[in-house]
């Protein structure tokens, strides 16, 4: 039995859809794509045409744009990573506390 599957395209829309809230008077995020080997170069063309062809991801028309870069798997092949770095910085955090498992344990004692 499979366990996990290849995606079949882009996930449906949902009663909330995620969001990225952004620190007030943030300008746009344009990070320039690294410079890459040849090799990585290809490879990430490569990559971009299979998810688009599997319809895992789609063209954007965003004024963003953050770099990749590709990090060698145990297999051999490669997994493209994005550098989210720049907009993890202008991102407002959230604010809830992590519960701690010992309080938790405690209120559901006796239920």
């Amino acid at each position: 039995m499979e366990v996990f599957q290849e995606p079949k395209g882009i996930p449906p829309s949902r009663s909330h859809d995620h969001s990225i809230v952004l620190k007030e008077g943030t300008s746009l995020i344009s990070v320039r794509p690294y410079m890459y080997p040849y090799y990585q170069k290809f490879e990430i063309e490569k990559l971009i045409k299979e998810l688009l062809a599997m319809g895992t991801i789609r063209p954007s028309q965003s004024s963003f744009s953050l770099p990749v870069l590709l990090v060698r798997k145990a297999d051999g092949s490669w997994r493209m990573c994005v550098d989210y770095r720049a907009l993890n910085k202008e991102t407002v955090k959230d604010k809830f506390p992590i519960p701690v498992v010992e309080e938790l344990l405690d209120e559901l004692h006796g239920s």
